[in-house]
């Protein structure tokens, strides 16, 4: 009895049209879900508003990047410097990937030329360039990939990147309740931090000198209770 193999050959069908990956329903399910999901994950402060339009902030792709298990990784990066040396402009690759693969790349760049807040120019923050450049990119990724390509707030208004005048006024009554220990703290880790002035200052680093705060408080506490004792 000899083995015989056959082999069937199945000519692909060439056409004109992109057919969806799924079934409508599915798909409409889908797009809905991504809806909900901002409604019910999403706070006012992950949004901001420009020209009487709401854009999603930094923070809002976070987390829906967390919700969707989608990872990032920096694929290139260039850092443009004048004749002088001084940094004033930068350019991102980031790739967005999610569980199943699928990945989408995002461009983001950032340069001097851009406002910073209160309409300055951005002058000396010249550290924030590579990280709106980074942001701007991270968030194009995601957009692109789960957010049906939505323009972020940072790639609008730059000024997107900083904290709000709310939580800087709440930030600066905790800094002025320092007594003048705790204040000559708190400024010694502010400059080896290398962090801006106080109005410069992004969401997430007034966020990180408030948490110093509570951890000077709680050491300077604990100080006080040793030396009473």
């Amino acid at each position: 009895m000899e083995d015989s193999t056959e082999l069937t050959v199945i000519e692909a069908t060439a056409s004109a049209l992109v057919r969806p990956g799924a079934s409508i329903p599915e798909i409409v399910a889908l797009m809905d879900d991504y809806q909900s999901l901002c409604q019910a994950l999403l706070h006012d402060s992950d949004w901001q508003t420009i020209q009487g339009k709401r854009f999603p902030k930094r923070s809002a792709w976070r987390k829906l990047a967390v919700a969707y298990g989608v990872s990032f990784q920096i694929i290139d990066r260039e850092i443009t410097r004048n004749e002088e040396g001084e940094l004033i402009a930068a350019d991102f690759v980031v790739r967005a990937t999610a569980p199943n693969g699928r990945y989408a790349d995002g461009w983001g760049a950032a340069s001097v030329a851009e406002k910073g807040p209160k309409g300055r120019g951005v002058g000396k923050l010249y550290h924030d360039i590579p990280a709106t450049a980074e942001t701007r990119a991270k968030n194009r990724a995601a957009a692109d990939l789960f957010g049906m390509g939505e323009v972020s707030a940072e790639e609008v208004d730059r000024r997107a990147m900083y904290a709000p005048d709310e939580e800087l006024k709440a930030l600066r009554s905790r800094l002025d309740g320092l007594d003048q220990f705790l204040a000559d703290d708190l400024r010694d880790w502010w400059k080896e931090e290398r962090l801006p002035a106080y109005p410069n200052l992004t969401h997430e680093q007034a966020a990180s000198i408030c948490d110093k705060i509570d951890a000077l408080s709680t050491t300077g506490e604990a100080w006080g209770e040793e030396e009473n004792e």
